[in-house]
This record gives C-alpha cells, sequence and structure tokens, in this order.
C-alpha cells in the first residue's frame, strides 16, 4: 500500500513529463529495432570469409568425401601397362601355386616318356583330354610314333583319313577343304591336332560317315614332324578302359553343338541346313512292340537292358502345339527326356538372333514318324536352345532322361546312339567342325596380343576376357582402354574380313572357353551357299559393335536396349558367409529360386562337386582341376547363371567359388560381426585384379519397429554395394527378387522431386506402380521428395503405413501454433527448426540409411564446400530435414564442417545420381510448380508501401508481385531446371508430372486428394510405359500386361 501512494504521489508531481518519458522510450524502441534490421539484412548480403581452399576443393584440407560406389571404383589408377603387366602376372602366380600344388606331377614325373610322348601328353590334355583317366592317357601315349614330311608331303589323302591321332610336333600343317574347283586351306601350327575329337568318335564308334569326309593334310612349306596315335591303338585302350568312351561321346558332340553348329547357324543363317532327321527305327504295327523295336535300335540286345529301358519308358498321345521341349525351361533340367515319334510329327525350332533382335524361334526341321528327339542333348547333358512342339495329334515313346543317362554306362548304347546322332548332320556340319578349335584358357593366359593377325574370329562360351585396346586420339596420343567381354561376346570378325592387325591385347580373368573359327570357314560357306552373305554382314557388324566393357553393358537409359533380354553383366555370382551364422544353403536355394525368373539358374556347391568327383577334386591335380573346370564350363554352358553357393569356412572350394565369381555376395547376420580375416587378401585381389563387384547382404529378423537399428558394421572400400534382406525369406521373396534384379542390372529406380505438399501425390504414383505389379529396387529423392522416399524406403510394399505417416507429419505441418512457437529472431532463419526436427524425428526414429529395407539417397545444397550432397548413410532423420531446409525458413544441417540446405537448389529431381548408382531402369515424378510469368511490371524499383496501399485500396486493381517466399521457391528451381531435359533424356526411361499444380507448398491439408491425383494420372502412363517397353519386365509381367490388355481389346 505504501509503495502504491509514492507512486501516485510521483505521477501527481510530474504529470506533465510523462509523455516526455513514453516517447523517448518509444523513440528508443524504434532506433533499435532499425539498427536490428539493418544488421541483419547486412548480414544478409555481406560477403563470408572464406579460406583458401585445397587441391581437391575442400576448404578444409581433408579428402573429398567419397561419391557412388561406381564413381569410387573408378577413382582408383595406376599406370595403365603396370597395372595391366601387375594383373596378369598375378593370375598366373596363382595358377603356379595351383600347379605347385598339384598331386599329378608325381605320377607324371613316373612316366618313363621321351620328349615327343610328353609334348602328346602336354597337347592332349588341351583338347580336353585331360578329364580322361591316367591308365588311358598312359596307354595311347607309349605308342606315340614320330613321322617326318618333307615341304608339301601328303599327310593323308583326301577322304581317306584312317581316323588316327596326328599332331603337328615341328613344323606347320595345312588341313585343306574342296569344293569344285578350289581348295581352302587352314594352316595348323605346332603342338595342334590335325583334326577335332569327333573323328577320334567316329573311328571308335565305327561310324561310315567317316569315309566321307572330304579333307586332304599336307606337310607346310617347311616340312612337319608329326606325332600319331594309331586308330587301332585308340580303339584297344577303349576296350581296356570304356568309361572313357561316354566322356569322349560328350566332349566330342559338345563341340558339335555348342561351337560348330551354333557358329553356321547364327554367322551364317544356315538353320534348315545342319541336319536332315533320318529314321531310327521302323515303325510296328503293334502299338505294344514300338518299345521292343526301339530298344533293339539302340543296340540294347541283352535282356535286362531291354527291361531296364521298358521300364523307363511309356507312350504319350499328345495334342496339337504341345510343347516337348521348351528352350528355357529345359536349360536347368537335371536330365533331358529322350522321345521317340510314333505317330504324327514333331517341329524342332531353335533359338536365334539376328542383327540385335532378341531371340526367335526358328524352325530347323520336323522329324516324323521312326525319328528320335534329344538323343544329342541327353548324351552331353546341354539343352541347348531348341524348342520341340506337335504338328497335329502325335503320339511319342517318352525315355526317362535318368534311365538314358544310366544305360550310357554300355559302351554298345553309347555307339548306337552317337552313329545316328551323327548319320542326321548335313555332311558339311562334320568335315567343318575340324576346321573349328575349342580352345581352353586358364586365368591369366593371352588369347592374343596386339599386332597379331587377325586369321579367326573368337567367341566366348564361358569365362571373362579382358581386352586392353589402343586408340589414337585427336592430339595424336595412344590412349588404352579396357573392357570386360562376357559369355557371347564376338572378337576380330571385322578385323578377320578386314584382313587387320588385332589393335587388342585379349587375356583371361578367370577360366574360359572359347570358340576359335579361322576364315576359311567364311570363304568355304559363302562358296556353297552364296545366299547367306546379308545374314553374314549383318550379324557380324551387329557382334563386333555390340561387345561393350561391363561397366558399359548397357545403353544410355532413356533409350531402348533391344538385346535386354540376350545380355547379362555376369555369369557367376558366388555367395560367400560373412559372419558365423550366415545361413548359406538357405539363402543360395532362395536366391536362386528368384534368379531363375530373369534367367535360367543352376546352383553348383561342394556337395554337388562330391556327388559328381567323389573326393577327387580334393586332390589339386591338373586332371582333377582341368575335370572340375569343365564341368563348370558345362554348368555354365547351359545356364544363363550359375550360382557358387561357398562353404562356412575357407576351404578350396571356397577358394574355387571366390576365382569363379563375377560378382560376389557376402552374407552376414544384422547382429553378427564380420568374420571375413581369412577371406579378405582373397576378396581384395578379386576386386583390384579382376573387377570383381562385392555386395553385402545383411540378413533382418522381421520385426514392428523397423526403425531400430541395425549393427554398425565397418566399411571396406573393396564393398561396393550392400543389401538389406528380411528373413524368413519365404516371407519376403520381393527382397530376394531385388538383389536379383541388382546383380542382374535390371534394377528399378525411382526418384521423387520436391515441392511441398505436392509431394503426397508420390504416394499415389507408388500405388500405382505397385499395382502394375512393378517393384521398386532403388528409391531417392530431393526436399518432400527425400521424406517420401525415405518413409517407403523403410516400408516398402506397405503403403498403408506410409499413408499413415504422411497424414501424421501433414498434421503436424498444418499446426499454426507449432510454427508460432518456432519463430525467432530472424539472423539465420524466421524458425528455429527444433519442432521441425521433432516432427520428423518423430516419422523416422533413429533409424540409419544404411539399414533402410531398400537403399536410399537423399540430396542436400552444401553451402560451405560449394556443392551437391548425396546422403547413402547416417541418420535419416537428419539428412532428410537437410533436403527440406529451405532458405530463409529453417537453419542449415551443420554437418562435419559443411552446412546443408535444401537439395532442390542444386537438383530437384536427381535421376543422374541415380544413374551413377548403376540402375538400369529409372522412372522420374516431378512434382515442382510450374512458373508464374504474369507478374505486375513494376520498374526498377518497389516500395513495400506502395503494395500495403495497393492492396488495401478496393478500387485498384491488385498488382501481383514475388513475395520473398516466391523469390526463394523459384530458386529452388533456377538451376535444376537449366539441367532438366537433358537429365530427363539421357537418364530417364519414364518421365511422370501429375498435375498438382494447384496444390499450395504448404497445403498439407490436401494429403488425399493429392494421393489421388498422383494415382490417376500415373496409372494409364505406367500401363501405357509397359506395352511400348516389354524388354525392361520379367516375362511374368509381360504375360500378366498381355492378358490384361488382350481383355480390355476384347471387350
Amino acid at each position: 500500500m505504501p509503495m502504491t501512494l509514492l507512486v501516485s504521489e510521483w505521477m501527481l508531481e510530474h504529470y506533465r513529463s510523462v509523455p516526455i518519458v513514453i516517447g523517448a522510450a518509444l523513440a528508443l524502441a524504434l532506433v533499435a529495432i532499425v539498427v536490428l534490421y539493418i544488421w541483419v539484412a547486412s548480414r544478409q548480403v555481406r560477403p563470408r570469409k572464406t579460406r583458401a581452399l585445397s587441391v581437391d576443393g575442400r576448404s578444409d584440407g581433408t579428402a573429398s568425401a567419397p561419391g557412388s560406389p561406381k564413381a569410387k571404383h573408378m577413382r582408383k589408377k595406376m599406370s595403365f601397362d603396370a597395372d595391366v603387366d601387375y594383373e596378369v602376372n598375378e593370375l598366373r602366380e596363382e595358377e603356379k601355386e595351383l600347379g605347385e600344388r598339384d598331386a599329378n606331377i608325381l605320377w607324371l614325373k613316373a612316366q618313363v616318356w621321351d620328349e615327343t610322348q610328353m609334348q602328346m601328353y602336354s597337347g592332349l590334355t588341351k583338347m580336353f583330354f585331360s578329364s580322361f583317366e591316367n591308365e588311358f592317357m598312359e596307354e595311347i601315349i607309349r605308342h606315340v610314333e614320330t613321322i617326318e614330311y618333307a615341304p608339301g608331303a601328303v599327310i593323308f589323302e583326301r577322304s581317306v583319313h584312317d581316323g588316327s591321332l596326328l599332331m603337328v610336333s615341328m613344323g606347320t600343317a595345312l588341313l585343306s577343304a574342296f569344293y569344285e574347283d578350289k581348295v581352302y586351306s587352314s594352316s595348323i601350327p605346332k603342338d595342334e591336332c590335325l583334326t577335332s575329337t569327333l573323328v577320334q568318335l567316329q573311328t571308335i564308334c565305327h561310324d561310315p560317315s567317316l569315309a566321307r569326309l572330304d579333307l586332304e593334310a599336307r606337310a607346310g612349306d617347311d616340312g612337319a614332324t608329326v606325332l600319331r596315335i594309331d586308330q587301332t591303338v585308340l580303339k584297344r585302350a577303349m576296350e581296356l578302359h570304356p568309361k572313357n568312351q561316354l566322356q569322349l561321346a560328350q566332349v566330342a558332340l559338345a563341340q558339335l553343338d555348342r561351337v560348330t553348329t551354333r557358329s553356321l547357324i547364327d554367322y551364317f543363317g544356315l538353320v534348315n541346313h545342319v541336319i536332315h532327321p533320318v529314321p531310327l527305327f521302323e515303325v510296328p504295327a503293334a502299338r505294344g512292340d514300338v518299345t521292343r523295336v526301339v530298344a533293339r535300335a539302340l543296340g540294347l540286345d541283352f535282356k535286362e537292358l531291354e527291361d531296364q529301358f521298358r521300364l523307363g519308358c511309356r507312350i504319350v498321345d499328345l495334342e496339337d502345339g504341345w510343347i516337348l521341349q521348351d528352350q528355357k525351361e529345359q536349360r536347368s533340367s537335371a536330365a533331358t527326356d529322350v522321345y521317340f515319334v510314333v505317330a504324327g510329327a514333331i517341329t524342332i525350332d531353335v533359338a536365334m538372333s539376328s542383327g540385335g533382335v532378341n531371340e526367335t524361334l526358328v524352325k530347323m526341321y520336323e522329324a516324323t514318324a521312326g525319328c528320335a528327339i534329344g538323343i544329342s542333348m541327353a548324351i552331353t547333358g546341354d539343352a541347348g536352345m531348341v524348342e520341340a512342339r506337335t504338328v497335329g495329334p502325335t503320339t511319342v515313346l517318352q525315355l526317362d532322361g535318368h534311365v538314358f543317362r544310366s544305360l550310357l554306362r554300355h559302351p554298345s548304347f553309347v555307339s548306337s546312339c552317337v552313329k545316328h546322332v551323327l548319320r542326321q548332320y548335313d555332311p558339311i556340319v562334320p568335315m567343318l567342325d575340324n576346321f573349328f578349335e575349342w580352345i581352353h584358357l586358364n586365368s591369366g593366359d593371352s588369347l592374343f596380343h596386339v599386332g597379331d593377325e587377325c586369321e579367326s574370329t573368337y567367341t566366348l562360351l564361358t569365362g571373362r576376357l579382358r581386352a586392353i585396346q589402343d586408340h589414337v586420339s585427336t592430339t595424336g596420343a595412344i590412349v588404352k582402354t579396357s573392357n570386360e567381354l562376357m559369355k557371347g561376346a564376338t572378337l576380330c570378325a571385322l578385323d578377320m574380313l578386314a584382313s587387320r592387325r588385332s589393335a587388342s591385347t585379349v587375356y583371361a580373368i578367370r577360366d574360359c572357353q572359347i570358340s576359335k573359327m579361322p576364315r576359311v570357314i567364311f570363304d568355304y560357306v559363302l562358296r556353297v551357299y552364296p545366299d547367306v552373305l546379308a545374314h553374314v554382314t549383318r550379324e557380324v557388324a551387329y557382334r563386333s559393335t555390340s561387345t561393350l566393357p561391363q561397366n558399359k553393358a548397357f545403353p544410355l537409359l532413356g533409350t531402348r536396349n533391344t538385346n535386354a533380354s540376350l545380355q547379362l553383366p555376369v555369369g557367376t555370382i558366388a555367395v560367400l558367409a560373412a559372419s558365423k551364422d550366415a545361413c548359406v544353403h538357405e539363402f543360395s536355394s532362395m536366391l536362386a529360386k528368384a534368379l531363375n525368373t530373369i534367367a535360367t539358374t543352376e546352383v553348383v556347391s561342394s556337395s554337388k562337386a562330391i556327388e559328381v568327383f567323389g573326393g577327387q577334386w580334393l586332390s589339386l591335380s591338373a586332371i582333377a582341376r582341368s575335370r572340375m573346370s569343365n564341368w563348370l564350363a558345362e554348368v555354365e554352358s547351359v545356364n544363363q547363371l550359375v550360382l557358387y553357393e561357398a562353404d562356412t569356412t575357407l576351404t578350396e572350394w571356397t577358394r574355387l567359388c571366390i576365382r569363379q565369381a563375377d560378382h560376389i555376395l557376402l552374407l552376414c547376420s544384422e547382429s553378427s560381426e564380420f568374420w571375413i580375416d581369412e577371406l579378405q587378401g582373397l576378396l581384395r585381389s578379386a576386386f583390384e585384379r579382376k573387377k570383381v563387384e562385392i555386395n553385402l547382404v545383411r540378413l533382418r529378423r522381421d520385426t514392428d519397429d523397423m526403425s531400430t537399428p541395425m549393427k554398425k558394421l565397418d566399411s571396406r572400400d573393396w564393398i561396393s554395394y550392400s543389401h538389406n534382406i528380411r528373413v524368413p525369406f519365404s516371407k519376403y521373396e520381393s527382397d530376394l527378387l531385388r538383389v536379383s534384379r541388382r546383380v542382374t542390372g535390371r534394377s528399378i529406380g525411382i526418384v521423387l522431386g520436391g515441392g511441398g505438399a505436392r509431394g503426397l501425390s508420390h504416394i499415389g504414383v507408388l500405388k500405382a506402380l505397385e499395382e502394375c505389379g512393378i517393384d521398386v529396387d532403388v528409391v531417392g529423392g530431393t526436399s518432400m521428395g527425400a521424406f517420401m522416399a525415405g518413409l517407403y524406403a523403410q516400408y516398402p510394399k506397405d503403403l498403408e503405413k506410409v499413408v499413415e505417416k504422411s497424414r501424421s507429419f501433414a498434421k503436424s505441418m498444418g499446426s499454426l501454433w507449432n510454427k508460432f512457437c518456432e519463430l525467432t529472431l530472424p539472423i539465420a532463419s524466421f524458425f528455429t527448426g527444433v519442432g521441425f526436427n521433432q516432427i520428423i524425428h518423430q516419422e523416422f526414429g533413429d533409424i540409419r540409411i544404411e539399414d533402410l529395407v531398400l537403399n536410399f539417397f537423399c540430396i542436400s545444397t552444401d553451402i560451405v564446400k560449394y556443392r551437391t550432397g548425396v546422403h547413402r548413410a547416417g541418420a535419416l532423420w537428419r539428412y532428410v530435414r537437410a533436403s527440406m531446409s529451405l532458405q530463409g525458413y529453417l537453419p542449415p544441417i551443420s554437418d562435419n564442417g559443411s552446412l546443408l540446405l535444401d537439395g532442390g537448389y542444386v537438383n530437384n529431381l536427381p535421376a543422374d545420381v541415380m544413374k551413377e548408382e548403376g540402375i538400369n531402369i529409372i522412372v522420374a515424378v516431378d512434382v515442382g510448380g510450374d512458373p508464374e510469368w504474369s507478374y505486375y511490371e513494376y520498374g526498377d524499383s518497389l516500395s513495400g508501401w506502395w503494395l500495403l496501399k495497393n492492396k488495401l485500396n478496393p478500387l485498384e486493381a491488385t498488382a501481383q508481385v514475388p513475395s520473398m517466399g516466391d523469390v526463394s521457391a523459384a530458386l529452388a528451381y533456377c538451376c535444376f531446371e537449366q539441367n532438366k531435359d537433358n537429365v530427363i533424356n539421357t537418364c530417364v526411361d519414364l518421365y511422370l508430372k501429375p498435375p498438382v499444380q494447384h496444390i499450395g507448398t504448404l497445403q498439407f491439408e490436401k494429403l488425399d486428394e493429392a494421393i489421388q491425383v498422383g494415382y490417376d494420372y500415373a496409372m494409364p502412363k505406367i500401363k501405357d510405359w509397359m506395352q511400348r517397353q516389354p524388354h525392361l519386365f520379367s516375362s511374368k509381367l509381360r504375360r500378366q500386361f498381355s492378358r490384361e490388355r488382350a481383355a480390355g481389346l476384347h471387350t
């Protein structure tokens, strides 16, 4: 009370001075506000003090952050020649080490052989005789004869070759074929045989077609020394060791089919000139006698063999168009069934490609009553590229493939089958087979060098090659480039036809099998069939221009890859355990099922190797390794992909898996430590020397809370990518399919652009993609697109959860009270960012980017280091928040010396970043606002007071001028818009721009409308895209869409 009286008394005494005091206080407050305004404004335009930049562009002198995995891999450079020499030497050292551990060396040293016998043994092991028993080889090598021929002397006369085994020991020989009045000769160098293994097979099986072999051999200009093993020796050795007859038949017929026949079809288009079907048996009148007649025709004269044959047979009546052998499904079949036509007919179609067009089936021949289908394929185990279907109602005798394989233990059965197979070939095929060569290269061996004469064309059947090429730059300097060649690659075709020397050096990265076709075959076939010249020219041109390096195995995204169904960037995949509790076997089995949806796949493991070879392959002998190499090459040749299942510890089999792999998957669980100390040296060597891509696969338990972070693993520079797979595998098959698409270069990525509340329409686009059956493998985004991409990466194929999280976010963003509470002194921004951080963290939790189900990245703008920030690891919420930080509204995120703002300032639709990730198919969704061009022309200056008066005056038209928010929003698109068209044309396969421009940047309450607009817009666009680009999708999706389209046309 006394205090109140004192104040009242003071007010009465000084009442005249009170207004002056109040006015002074207000004036001081006004001056303070003006000074603060001027100071804040000066902070926005004052040049920032900068430090001197280091040579790599960073201001702190530290190393720049790594870019994409692909860029990180490519930055590793050494002297090119030194690097190549080092790699080749290392590969040879690896082979040498295996040779030093070779248990077969002791057997060789025990043989009392002279130099010529050792030379013959060495030459035969290169001809795939290495898989034969030592006893068989010892028997024939003991009878080697040495014959010297004068220059031009006849080694064997035309059409009188007796089937003896002949190999050039010194000098050269000429093998000649004849047509009309012209002779076609090929030079046979030292250590090569004059004829193919087919001649020896014909000799042993007493095939009469050997007498029709129109060939002649003479010594070269300098004479020749020839090593000879008489055909009687071969026959006697085969009688003593009969199981080698089947191995010889498999080798000879495999070369005839995989090398000779395929080349005549693919290069020359001789589909109808290769096989002319001949009946095996005469169809009996009584249906019950068919089995007995066929058994006798196949040499099964003993009752027990005939009974075994009868138990494996059944007579089947088939309708018109019934497929007996499917060219895709039969590739992975363990044993091919054999069919004997009793009535009706079966047409045999062969898969072939012409000039880069996808594989098509072309009729090869038609088998009528009495003919057999599939004998050669059942012998070799190679289902080939053929399809057999009935023509009209047809009756066949079906022989189970496993029974057929068991009967092959009997030499008489093998001889009868071989003679029937060879009777059906046109005489030109076995004759030209003697000119083809089936080459086996060990890792590190060279195929040819720069400057070598190109007298042959080479086709890679299995394995991987590296080609080092010399190019002349615009300045005249010699520039070297390195290409990796995969299965099916063709080399030297144009150089051979143009009689040029090779501009490349080619060597094997891992064990390879190669088909060699000399020029004489081109000359001979074009003379006999001159009408195939157009096909030859088209095929050679396409094969030569389509041989791409592995890292450029796909054309520019946005252009159509017409050979997508044929090209695979890998042929072999190895699965290794990176932790002690990794379930390698279960994962490999499930992954193989997923891979089979893309390409025919077979799993090989140490247990399968033991089934085939027993424990012999563990001996490390040259013969054992050769047998293993031939077996693996056979598996690879009949399948598009081979999956190597490694042991859980470092064994010889695990070493072989790493050595054979084009791609390695390291499997570990979410809670286990890396356990790869023993493997690390081998893996780093595979990455650096062979450029093998190594991916980490982390297994994650199925939990409701996907925001729980996984155990953090130390990074390895040789691990280029990681996958998170949820278990159990049976529940999350989509995760395995995602890995399959990534490994085979068929991943689908989607980039989501920024645009505030308009970005909610991304949910509708994702819903349309899911309903069309398209699974997204990688997601990336900017600003609001980063938020939506992060949610989808955390909850793929669970759009209900994504909508729930988005609705919660939209509700929080629509709260005016939250915005008011965040207001701060506008020095760095209008808002503190605390509340916005809480909103983002509430939706994402503590999960890290590397723990998301789908691979994810987002974009930010680093205003300290003047660069684009691409974030692939770290706390998800922080980097999404950085990507959404609009300048002036939110403060930048401070991150290890960087200040990160909204990524829209540099890249609002990061399709180019997605392409750098190695993604083959890219969908881009742009929700950016359209530019506003109807602004009022106010001249060179603009008064805010005038604008206020204009808006308050109802009699004056309102002037439209850009606000500070409009300017800030426009800046977010300026940089990107300049390069937008180029990015879309070169990186994007499907560009979508939903019509959501009517939705304001902050109108998050329109969530449901935005989702529906995005869905209604995207669905027809996606369906139309799938119609126009069917090669981009799996056969399952193509069939599904074809049915939907047919139903639509019908209605």
